[in-house]
């Protein structure tokens, strides 16, 4: 197909052919992500699923590689690095060169983001005309599963004094699991996220109301699970996760009422408690360039960093296209 390319000049977007993430295309995504074991947040199928609503992102396949494209709000359309097929023969030089002329013949930057660790070698390797940045707003936050159940220690200090301050004004809290098959619960979380959304007064966050519906309504089909707090039939405080790895749970949502102090690290913890028992690692995801959640997400001291890069063949564009930090 590649080789058509070359000689006959066919254009890249004819053979790379968009489609948008559904339940069913469940199975044919993660025979590409699964077999790599990434410890990333980017290649749940859950983040594709919920997030890529509206066209925000889709896939393509050409010479058995993955292709995820992305287009959130004003910020220029992008593609993620091709994603082979383990154990598939695979030109990646070609693949790469493919979704760089897809990218210029849509008039958009010829800019590889969110660049896995495991394929800036790949990347190197084959198109050496490559230059690449640390896309450090995109990292994932790793802790020790460990440390954010106990929170022992100085630097979680502050922690400990937010949970006895929730413990002071509800002694008779109740932790319960997320029941997909119970609505009421649902409707308690949904009802819970929209109260929240609503206090905000913030655009910005329609994209992320339907994502948390999405994953909330396809919790069964997306091998989700959840915890909440409630106190006196209240819901306080709701999580939902997904087990990435045998060894590492990936936290997806987290939402809590403004007005309970010490709500966050409360529900954080007795999720991490009693539904992440025999891991040993939690992904929290990326801060995503905003002030405040990349404060709070260093608050809880993560013991590690998941790298990701960006990439092209002009440096000068890669680094006048890197997106400010933000105020949330």
């Amino acid at each position: 197909m590649l080789e058509t390319l070359q000689k006959n000049k066919v254009k890249a977007q004819e053979i790379l052919q968009f489609h948008p993430f559904t339940i069913e295309s469940k199975s044919k995504i993660e025979q590409y992500t699964k077999p790599w074991s990434p410890e990333c947040s980017d290649l749940s199928f859950v983040n594709l699923f919920i997030w890529g609503i509206d066209g925000k992102m889709e896939y393509a396949e050409a010479e058995n590689c993955l292709y995820i494209k992305c287009k959130f709000g004003t910020f220029p359309i992008y593609l993620w690095a091709p994603l082979p097929m383990k154990g598939k023969p695979c030109n990646y030089k070609k693949a790469v060169q493919l979704g760089l002329d897809y990218m210029r013949e849509i008039g958009t930057y010829p800019i590889y983001r969110n660049i896995w660790t495991f394929l800036v070698d790949e990347l190197k390797k084959h198109c050496p005309q490559l230059y690449f940045i640390p896309q450090e707003y995109s990292w994932d936050y790793v802790y020790d599963r460990e440390s954010l159940a106990t929170l022992k220690g100085k630097k979680l200090h502050g922690k400990r004094n937010h949970i006895n301050q929730f413990l002071a004004q509800h002694p008779n809290y109740e932790y319960h699991p997320i029941d997909p098959n119970n609505q009421a619960m649902l409707e308690d979380c949904l009802h819970l996220y929209d109260t929240w959304r609503e206090e905000k007064q913030n655009a910005n966050l329609d994209h992320e109301q339907q994502s948390v519906h999405i994953a909330l309504n396809y919790m069964k089909e997306l091998n989700l699970t959840g915890g909440t707090i409630y106190d006196d039939g209240k819901l306080l405080g709701f999580t939902v996760g997904e087990r990435l790895l045998p060894d590492m749970q990936l936290i997806h949502i987290e939402k809590g009422l403004s007005d309970v102090p010490g709500i966050y690290p409360m529900i954080n913890q007795q999720y991490v408690i009693h539904a992440c028992q025999d891991v040993k690692w939690i992904n929290r995801e990326e801060d995503m360039g905003l002030a405040g959640m990349r404060k709070a997400k260093r608050s809880y001291n993560p013991a590690r960093m998941i790298e990701k890069y960006t990439a092209s063949t002009d440096l000068a564009m890669l680094v006048q296209q890197q997106p400010d930090e933000e105020e949330e």
